[in-house]
């Protein structure tokens, strides 16, 4: 039985580590998906400080009349981030559970065998002891 273990546990070794590389994926993902919004946010503020200050000489959108479009556009893109990173923070919610049952599974196997190595040690204890003539013969 411990063989069939042995084995069942590194096939479940196995699954947990796919599951852990496609989790470490998708955390990757996300973390893009966030910076490139803060990444957008961050133009928009220091852009509108700039507006504000009187600082827009640089600002192709503002001098050619078209920071209504822009700002339409930045509105459309920061929805379009933030959208995209809750599905990336979804996708990677779902595959943690599914990393945390691939672990749980590999955890059992070890604490089964971990049973059965204590037990079969036991096992193999009265046999030495009934054999040295010990008072638990019947083991």
């Amino acid at each position: 039985m411990n063989d069939q273990l042995r084995s069942l546990q590194n096939v479940t070794q196995i699954i947990l580590d796919a599951e852990l590389a496609k989790l470490r994926r998708l955390s990757d993902e996300t973390r893009l998906r966030q910076e490139k919004l803060a990444e957008l946010v961050a133009v928009r503020a220091a852009r509108s400080v700039e507006v504000q200050n009187g600082n827009a000489s640089s600002d192709l959108a503002f001098q050619t009349g078209q920071d209504g479009r822009w700002q339409a556009w930045v509105a459309r893109a920061n929805s379009r981030l933030t959208r995209e990173a809750a599905d990336a923070a979804a996708r990677r919610e779902a595959q943690r559970m599914k990393a945390q049952r691939a672990f749980g599974r590999v955890d059992a196997l070890a604490r089964i065998r971990a049973l059965e190595d204590d037990a079969r040690k036991q096992r193999k204890a009265r046999r030495l002891l009934a054999e040295a003539g010990g008072s638990d013969a019947a083991g």
